[in-house]
């Protein structure tokens, strides 16, 4: 099943210097325990009618968040609003692959240990 003009990208998240950048909870001061983890790994996935969808996965499938946005620019964007030098590479998530979650949450796992070589 093949769908045109998608996307399916995902990006590491290096360690994280100074504060959290976290939009969907500005304005709204939170207890650290009540925080959703950092990510390892963020997957990005759009659909020319339903915009895009960020993703956000620590490398042993804990959820991390996710967040809408009307386009991949601004998806793109905002993870370098959140996670600035932190954010890694964007790479394509190969056309074979069935789940993508799975796949960016593997990725991350595999290349956790290296994160100077990414």
């Amino acid at each position: 099943m093949t769908q045109f003009n998608r996307t399916r990208s995902l990006a590491l998240v290096g360690l994280l210097a100074g504060e959290r950048r976290v939009t969907q909870t500005a304005g709204f001061p939170m207890d650290p325990s009540q925080m959703l983890p950092a990510p390892d790994v963020i997957l990005l996935i759009s659909d020319p009618d339903a915009g895009a969808m960020l993703f956000r996965y620590t490398a042993h499938w804990t959820f991390a968040g996710d967040t809408w946005h009307a386009s991949v620019e601004s998806a793109r964007e905002e993870a370098v609003g959140e996670y600035d030098d932190a954010l890694g590479v964007w790479i394509d998530v190969p056309e074979e692959v069935r789940d993508a979650h799975a796949y960016a949450v593997q990725y991350a796992a595999e290349r956790l240990n290296n994160r100077g070589d990414w």
